[in-house]
């Protein structure tokens, strides 16, 4: 199976690499921009206007313009920053289309942006950051020689680079922790009572499940256990034992061939729905459909109820009070959680579900507006020391001696960082008040990481490592750009094509439409534009390529 061949082969290179670092975590080797030239800027005394997302809160306005990390980078490079904080994407396109926007933005601008980054350089609103690179942004500049493969997703197709995020080594093992939050759990406890181990395939899955439903696992002597609660999406978990994504997908055909495919229309498509049918005729999940069913999801997992769950690592985490299994042991003191693998193939290949992408979906650019005020140069060397070490440490952990210490060589939060203070009329967590990792996103290879599970329990992330193991070479790339012309087209497609595909889905594994009919409903998938929409990622996905 030449897909499977391919894809060991990359596993085991990626494997290869992530063992080779076994002996401590890799470090990025990055330079202390705005050192050297300390306070760069304070002479011309530049403000770089700053457009983010906030909350409907009234206080965010006051968010970043008072956190204390940011005060400190300000001051470290010698530029102001005049935030610009919206409480709705209403204004977005509109901000756009008026050429009415601030120097710099930091958006999920991959999913607003129609043509995404593409578009929105093509719209000569962001600007190309190659001429900045020597000066300006050194530390990007290494970046991008030193992780070749993270230069391809950041490049557009014409060599520019017009944007930046937070940066993840998707080859460094904690890294891939970090972004793998989700995943399948179940009772481990249950599986005890059953006398079963956790399940590592659909054939696994559905004795386990049977078991949960006929063998009262959690011995009240009622039959009153729901075997798997899937909670919304969770359907979607149970795709990669098909070698299939949530669309679309890639797959190597007989010839060595990369193909984009629908996977919606796909023979393995068939078989999930097969399998599911049989799930469900025997009982075996609950809330399969159900758009809002993670308040139920709650109840039953909580209440001793549910075995197997769409689950998220807070779920796992015993440190906090809230927690699922925390609650859960009010009612069943030797309740245990194990996080589940990604289901295989039949043939013993894994895929991985999670999305393991190389930066986060908040993109940040610097605009053209920002060349017309005189503060691109500026704007360039702010954004280069977020992405330096030095820069990062400030936005993922705030300020040394304040908000965190050095223990041993590790970082780790100052006593009192979880409290609740008053800020603006509000109550934030202290630590807040020092820094927001995930906003003005820039903290880079391993600072993220780090801050993201030190401190976590180690069911917490033991979780996270078990979602994070498998192959997502199957899955399209998270810079696959579409050009203006192909979105309009996948927009023109997509609503009609995706309704039908949900309808049927939950028709055929309700029963309510024979499998019999898979034949007909692929040609009516089809009519709907499937053919045409896998044309169109394909043509994307080959240009992606050639970067």
């Amino acid at each position: 199976m030449k897909k499977r061949i391919l894809s060991l082969l990359l596993t085991g290179a990626m494997l290869a690499l992530m063992l080779a670092g076994c002996g401590g975590k890799k470090q990025a080797v990055l330079g202390e921009s705005g050192d050297p030239d300390a306070k760069k800027f304070e002479k011309e005394g530049i403000t770089v206007t700053w457009w983010l997302m906030g909350g409907s809160d009234t206080y965010y306005q006051d968010y970043w313009k008072e956190m204390k990390s940011l005060k400190a980078i300000q001051a470290s490079v010698g530029v102001n920053i005049d935030f610009k904080v919206a409480t709705s994407y209403d204004a977005y396109l509109p901000m756009m289309a008026a050429k009415d926007y601030p120097d710099v933005i930091t958006s999920h601008n991959m999913e607003l942006y129609p043509g995404r980054m593409a578009g929105m350089y093509n719209d000569k609103v962001s600007i190309d950051l190659r001429p900045y690179l020597d000066e300006y942004m050194p530390n990007f500049k290494k970046i991008l020689e030193d992780y070749p493969e993270l230069a391809r997703d950041l490049r557009l197709e014409d060599g520019s680079y017009s944007f930046v995020s937070t940066l993840y080594d998707v080859e460094d093992e904690e890294d891939r922790i970090a972004a793998s939050q989700y995943g399948l759990a179940i009772r481990q406890d249950w599986l005890d009572a059953v006398g079963l181990d956790v399940p590592t395939d659909m054939d696994e899955w559905y004795q386990v499940l049977t078991a949960f439903k006929t063998q009262d696992p959690n011995g009240n002597g009622q039959r009153d256990e729901v075997p798997a609660c899937m909670a919304s999406s969770g359907w979607k978990y149970f795709l990669p034992a098909y070698g299939i994504d949530d669309d679309p997908s890639i797959i190597v055909d007989e010839n060595g061939n990369e193909k984009v495919i629908n996977g919606y229309m796909s023979s393995q498509y068939k078989e999930y729905l097969t399998e599911f049918n049989k799930w469900y005729t025997d009982g075996l999940f609950e809330n399969m459909f159900e758009a809002t069913s993670l308040e139920k999801r709650e109840e039953l997992v909580t209440n001793n109820i549910a075995g197997a769950w769409k689950a998220e690592a807070d779920h796992f985490d015993v440190d906090k009070d809230n927690s699922y299994l925390t609650r859960l042991r009010e009612k069943a003191p030797d309740a245990e959680f194990s996080p589940v693998p990604w289901p295989k193939t039949k043939d013993g290949y894994q895929w991985c579900f999670s999305d393991i992408t190389a930066f986060h979906r908040d993109t940040t650019v610097i605009t053209d507006n920002a060349v017309k005020h005189g503060t691109d140069k500026a704007a360039a060397f702010l954004i280069d020391y977020m992405l330096s070490e030095k820069g990062s440490t400030y936005l993922t952990w705030g300020i040394e001696g304040e908000s965190y210490q050095v223990v041993n060589g590790e970082k780790k939060l100052m006593d009192g960082m979880d409290d609740e203070v008053s800020f603006e009329g509000t109550n934030i967590q202290k630590f807040n008040t020092y820094a927001d990792p995930l906003t003005v996103a820039f903290p880079n290879f391993g600072q993220v990481s780090e801050y993201m599970l030190a401190g976590k329990s180690e069911e917490y992330v033991n979780a996270c490592k078990v979602w994070s193991q498998g192959d997502t070479s199957y899955k399209m790339k998270a810079n696959c750009d579409l050009t203006v012309e192909m979105q309009q087209e996948i927009e023109d497609i997509v609503t009609d094509m995706k309704n039908y595909t949900t309808k049927m889905r939950n028709r055929f594994i309700t029963g309510k439409e024979p499998l019999t009919n898979y034949d007909t409903y692929v040609n009516n998938v089809k009519r709907l534009g499937g053919d045409k929409y896998e044309a169109i990622w394909q043509k994307a996905y080959d240009s992606y390529k050639t970067r």
